[in-house]
């Protein structure tokens, strides 16, 4: 059974600052079907566009997310075990802890030549991935203590030579802070917690779940800063409300 009550990037939910509904994209919205019905046979799927569900079901069987089986002359489809902790892991994100500032920015800078293009551009996919945002050309920084997983996936792809990590502890910087967008992602809790509270006032266990993927989904690309560093009105703090709500809905 999926865990939404454990702590859990890409891109798995659309989202609109047109008033249109935040969706989770196909392959989401199926995988959580999956996890609430046990298995789903192929003649379920007729609401969807016989296009779009094809490439998604291909898609999660070469990921390996899914299981097909043949019943009676019937396909279903079912969720493996890989998709449970695919799922899972995008979950664990809600229970993480608040963070606190130590008083110290991180600048990490590097000079990776053309030649290793693929490895430079792998290692700044790993630098935005836990957080860190360009400031000036080839110089990144966070205010979180980042020095040895950076050193360490630099030695795995071969780059420690070009790399340079300074820590320098700085009063609080506003233009550093500014570098973060936070009025994408308030707008993105705000639609959230209105969205939630239509499934709250309705009940529905199977939309309660797919809410708390999209809340997810937005815990694990927002800033997250410490929260020294955030704004006093920042959303999630609401929104977590939301997410109880919905929990409850579920148990």
């Amino acid at each position: 059974m999926l865990t939404y009550d454990r702590k859990f990037c890409y891109s798995g939910f659309t989202f609109s600052h047109n008033g249109v509904k935040m969706k989770l994209s196909p392959l989401y919205e199926l995988l959580v079907i999956l996890e609430e019905k046990g298995s789903v046979s192929l003649r379920d799927f007729k609401l969807w566009p016989s296009g779009t569900f094809r490439g998604t079901v291909g898609k999660m069987e070469s990921m390996g997310l899914i299981v097909k089986k043949n019943i009676d002359g019937l396909v279903f489809f079912s969720l493996s075990e890989k998709g449970f902790s695919y799922l899972n892991r995008i979950l664990d994100v809600i229970h993480n802890g608040v963070s606190h500032w130590d008083g110290k920015w991180r600048f990490v800078s590097f000079s990776i030549p053309e030649k290793k293009r693929f490895i430079r551009d792998k290692f700044r996919r790993y630098l935005e991935s836990i957080g860190l945002k360009p400031y000036l050309n080839s110089l990144w920084v966070s205010p979180k203590d980042c020095k040895s997983n950076i050193s360490k996936i630099a030695e795995r792809l071969g780059v420690k030579n070009y790399l340079i990590l300074i820590c320098e502890q700085t009063e609080l910087n506003q233009e550093l802070i500014k570098i973060w967008d936070f009025e994408k992602f308030r707008k993105m809790y705000e639609e959230f917690i209105d969205e939630s509270e239509n499934v709250i006032t309705l009940k529905d266990k199977l939309e309660a779940k797919k809410m708390i993927l999209n809340y997810a989904f937005i815990l694990n690309s927002e800033p997250n800063l410490p929260i020294e560093l955030m704004p006093n009105d920042w959303p999630r703090f609401r929104a977590n409300m939301q997410y109880k709500k919905l929990r409850r809905i579920i148990e």
